[in-house]
């Protein structure tokens, strides 16, 4: 008996499992497949699913963080066909979406952005050292992201372990070395927060031990900060991707994958008329 694909059950509605829309998964289906080929062999033993189910369950395990024999069960595949068809398919959606990122990113470069760093908490509370996070009282990686002045992601770092604070971290993470114009101060400005004092151009005042802010410093950090909060909304929309947010289960040398998966993933949800163009 043939298994029947959601894509042809009545209405499917994936926008809550998936975090995109059906027809944004059909254009992803699309250039997946127009990388990878027939995803069926020709001979032999066929795969449990037809790829655009697949697509689906490696986005339901990113979009929910579920272990995967929870995500295996809703389609009766085990937990092992999961993990392979994540460790397949994730990598193919990234490149898919390569091209989309480079050009919201060009786009952007050219006006201010802001920078701040979240925690992908971990569950290896031994290895390897330092991911424990003074700040924020547990373990973890910490990310770097950069997004424009509406919140919209633009770029996310390699991930550094959670002990590392955020000014080395976005050092680290290779921002700092991408976006040298918006430190130089000859071109558009890279916005932080005091974490980010002494290495970002644009941050609050920091209030010296021997007296108050003057009126006009506070004026300047209400200022600042209303332009700088709109990062928050960026993270929590990455945040909304559980992989990020409620414990990373996976090897920590993928995490780097992830995270700019789930980042292209985010962009591609409110610019797919812009891909594939």
């Amino acid at each position: 008996m043939t298994t029947q694909s959601i894509k042809e059950r009545p209405l499917p509605r994936l926008e809550h499992r998936t975090g995109l829309e059906l027809e944004q998964l059909l254009l992803l289906e699309r250039e997946v497949e127009a990388r990878i080929g027939s995803w069926q062999p020709d001979t032999g033993r066929r795969k449990a699913l037809e790829l655009f189910d697949a697509i689906v369950t490696c986005l339901i395990y990113l979009r929910h963080n579920t272990v995967q024999a929870a995500v295996g069960e809703q389609s009766r595949i085990s937990q092992a066909t999961v993990s392979r068809y994540v460790e397949v398919l994730e990598p193919v959606v990234s490149t898919c979406l390569d091209q989309l990122a480079l050009d919201l990113r060009e786009q952007a470069i050219r006006s201010d952005l802001v920078v701040d760093g979240f925690l992908i908490p971990t569950r290896d509370l031994t290895a390897p050292a330092g991911l424990f996070s003074g700040k924020r009282h547990r373990p973890g990686l910490n990310a770097q992201v950069i997004t424009d002045l509406r919140g919209r992601v633009v770029d996310g770092g390699q991930v550094v372990v959670g002990s590392v604070h955020d000014a080395k971290a976005f050092k680290e993470s290779g921002l700092a070395k991408a976006y040298e114009i918006h430190l130089s101060g000859e071109g558009p400005s890279l916005i932080g927060d005091l974490g980010y004092l002494g290495v970002v151009p644009l941050t609050p005042y920091r209030k010296p031990e021997y007296r108050e802010l003057t009126a006009a410093e506070r004026l300047f950090n209400r200022q600042v900060n209303r332009r700088r909060c709109v990062v928050e909304q960026g993270i929590a929309h990455l945040r909304s991707w559980k992989v990020l947010a409620t414990g990373y289960r996976r090897p920590l040398p993928k995490a780097d994958r992830t995270l700019q998966t789930v980042i292209k993933l985010q962009m591609f949800r409110h610019h797919s008329a812009a891909a594939f163009a």
